[in-house]
């Protein structure tokens, strides 16, 4: 799944996930070195097919996260931009193709 900012830049989506009713999601942005959150609100769905593993996971709110995301224990370090996190999780995306090899 693919979203696009408001300036233009898209991004690749691992998370979709809920709280209060409303739908948000979790990406990579390149160069940020973590996942970062946006509000379906706020964006525009270019992609919509969610490719890949993913499984429910229910914490604060509940959604559909990459399989790594939880049964690898990385969410957390990711959306705290851990470096040792973040390198994990390209590698199994690179390794899925789920992302350009080149992507840091």
């Amino acid at each position: 799944m693919k979203i696009k900012e408001c300036d233009g830049e898209l991004v690749d989506i691992y998370a979709i996930y809920f709280i209060n009713c409303e739908v948000n999601f979790l990406g990579m942005p390149k160069n940020y070195g973590g996942l970062s959150a946006y509000s379906a609100r706020e964006v525009t769905i270019v992609e919509p097919e969610i490719k890949g593993e993913y499984v429910f996971f229910k914490n604060v709110g509940h959604g559909i996260y990459h399989w790594a995301l939880i049964k690898e224990d990385l969410l957390d370090g990711l959306l705290e931009l851990d470096q040792t996190a973040y390198n994990r999780f390209l590698e199994i995306l690179k390794a899925e193709g789920q992302i350009d090899p080149d992507f840091c």
